[in-house]
């Protein structure tokens, strides 16, 4: 029998009162469940905060794909938190990553960069984090 591994793992740091490093990576087919388990973590972190800035690594390099409802979780959390993603650096390997990060950049008001490497991504979005 062979096992899927597939899910997202979160990191969260806080810098001051409303700044956010928020780390994601995704592994394998996402699914509902996948964001039953990430969408409280991250809510939590952000509870009681009025005006959240969000600077997001998403580490796509083991994604292959969601499921439908993991699909729309995942639409449902952007758009309840669009106005607080100041900056997204989406770290991949494939040029349809690379052309799905170029695409989220002209429907979000965050600044949306697709990277390779991971460590241009973290000093990119750590430009303009700053403590409070």
């Amino acid at each position: 029998m062979t096992l899927l591994k597939h899910g997202i793992s979160v990191g969260i740091e806080r810098y001051g009162d409303d700044d956010f490093f928020v780390a994601f990576k995704a592994i394998g087919t996402l699914t509902h469940q996948d964001y039953e388990v990430m969408v409280p973590v991250l809510e939590a972190a952000l509870a009681g905060v009025k005006d959240p800035d969000i600077y997001a690594l998403v580490d796509v390099t083991e994604l292959d794909g969601w499921e439908l409802q993991a699909a729309w979780d995942d639409l449902k959390l952007g758009v309840k938190h669009i106005r607080h993603f100041e900056r997204i650096a989406v770290v991949g390997k494939t040029t349809f990553q690379e052309v799905m990060a170029k695409l989220a950049n002209g429907l979000t008001p965050a600044k949306v960069k697709f990277f390779v490497d991971k460590l241009d991504a973290i000093t990119w979005l750590k430009e303009e984090l700053h403590d409070d």
